[in-house]
């Protein structure tokens, strides 16, 4: 996990799309994850293995790249301080309220209403003018809205509203993170800091250490039961869905203008949807609708930026 520490202005946005792109491809797979431990284990353990595993890999990159050194996170909370609290405080919500759903609602539907998160995120620039948000961007996220409520089916009584409700939180608490993840780069890049590690992955591993410290608690029991397939399973949802996506997202968001590469993110719900027709062999009408509307969504953002 050979990536560095510098002035986003500079990085490649085609790099920051792939990178968005292949992160958002991996997350699609954790509802595959979470329908395998939630035979066997609550939502608040699941979330305790991503954690743990999560955070031990993260923990690893930054010591392979050497960032992980009192002088480099003291650093960090000198000019972050705020943020990094919100962003730890917040981040083992997301996940929270993100599995919760998925128990309630699949996979698929729960994928979908956390990446109302992008929504959030592009609201918060906006109110705060962080940044500029062009009319396109706006059009785009609107679409992704649209195409999130159809997929909700919110006109049938049948709905799970109390996933719904999951699903919102879930949205809004990863439209926080993300907004503060591009207030840390935003400040960097306009003061000019130096290139003294590896953020990327300190603005990983930093919110998923959060995840540990506050559901070590409540599942430490239950780890009692874990079993060498649990590890095996654990150590693909802490590698590929969670350390290495959230580097990579952090990536994206190091370049993007506006939400223009924020809502590539969306691919993981197409991911998660896909898998969900794959596995249950059952699809709607309307999540074929809403998924279109988000796609032509990215479309726009992308052959559009300005």
């Amino acid at each position: 996990m050979e990536t560095s520490e510098s002035d986003h202005t500079s990085l490649s946005p085609i790099y920051s799309k792939i990178s968005m792109l292949i992160s958002a491809s991996a997350m699609g797979h954790v509802g595959l994850l979470v329908s395998f431990f939630e035979t066997k284990y609550p939502v608040y353990t699941i979330v305790l293995l991503r954690g743990i595993f999560g955070t031990l890999f993260l923990t690893i990159f930054l010591l392979k790249t050497k960032s992980l050194n009192f002088k480099t996170i003291k650093e960090y909370f000198k000019l972050h301080l705020v943020a990094l609290i919100i962003m730890g405080i917040v981040n083992p919500l997301i996940i929270f309220f993100y599995f919760v759903n998925i128990t309630i609602s699949g996979y698929s539907l729960a994928a979908f209403l956390l990446y109302t998160g992008g929504i959030f995120f592009i609201l918060f620039l906006f109110i705060t003018k962080e940044e500029k948000v062009s009319k396109i961007n706006l059009l785009s996220f609107i679409l992704a809205t649209v195409g999130v409520a159809i997929i909700m089916e919110f006109w049938r009584g049948t709905v799970e509203y109390l996933g719904i409700i999951y699903g919102i939180l879930s949205g809004l608490t990863l439209g926080i993170l993300i907004f503060y993840k591009k207030k840390v780069y935003n400040k960097r890049d306009r003061n000019d800091l130096p290139k003294v590690a590896n953020l990327d992955i300190f603005l990983a591993w930093w919110p998923s250490l959060f995840i540990v410290v506050m559901f070590l608690p409540l599942g430490a029991v239950d780890l009692l039961k874990f079993d060498f397939i649990d590890l095996i399973f654990s150590l693909i949802l802490g590698l590929f869905p969670t350390a290495i996506a959230f580097v990579l997202y952090n990536v994206g968001v190091k370049n993007d203008k506006g939400g223009n590469i924020v809502i590539l993110s969306y691919i993981e719900p197409i991911v998660a949807t896909i898998w969900s027709v794959v596995l249950l062999q059952s699809i709607s009408i309307f999540t074929i609708i809403g998924g279109s509307l988000i796609i032509l969504a990215n479309i726009i953002a992308q052959k559009y930026p300005k």
